[in-house]
């Protein structure tokens, strides 16, 4: 079972999480839904951006509620308006609560707050992103 999570507080990771459901055939939701108990996921997609040049709490404190039991594997994904992401932050955490990283991940640049514009390039980037995903599954 493939599940989305994501933390937004612009609305850019939400959209990208949404486009990455639709082409996959699942729900996203907010890490605000908490998985299922019993659930397990064999894959989750998790997302987030980049806020003050850090990772959120709010998505760090999501991680550590999840069990390695319960997720086989993580596939990182996020937004930023520069050019820095999550990731190096989010694979720390995620390590630390021992959970396994899936090698495919995709980080989009240069988005502005509330403001999705995604280029051509970007939604390439999405399609091929997704597939890589799906090879994982």
């Amino acid at each position: 079972m493939i599940v989305i999570r994501y933390y937004s507080k612009t609305g850019n990771t939400k959209k990208m999480a949404e486009l990455i459901a639709e082409k996959l055939g699942v729900k996203a939701e907010s890490i605000a839904t908490p998985l299922a108990s019993g659930q397990v996921a064999d894959t989750l997609l998790l997302g987030g951006a980049v806020h003050m040049m850090s990772l959120d709490k709010e998505l760090k404190e999501f991680v550590q509620t999840l069990d390695p039991q319960q997720v086989k594997e993580v596939v990182m994904f996020g937004t930023s308006g520069g050019v820095m992401s999550i990731e190096k932050k989010l694979t720390k955490v995620l390590e630390k609560n021992k959970l396994n990283i899936a090698k495919p991940r995709l980080f989009l640049h240069g988005l502005a707050p509330s403001i999705w514009h995604i280029t051509q390039h970007q939604r390439e980037e999405l399609a091929e992103f997704v597939k890589d995903t799906q090879k994982t599954y």
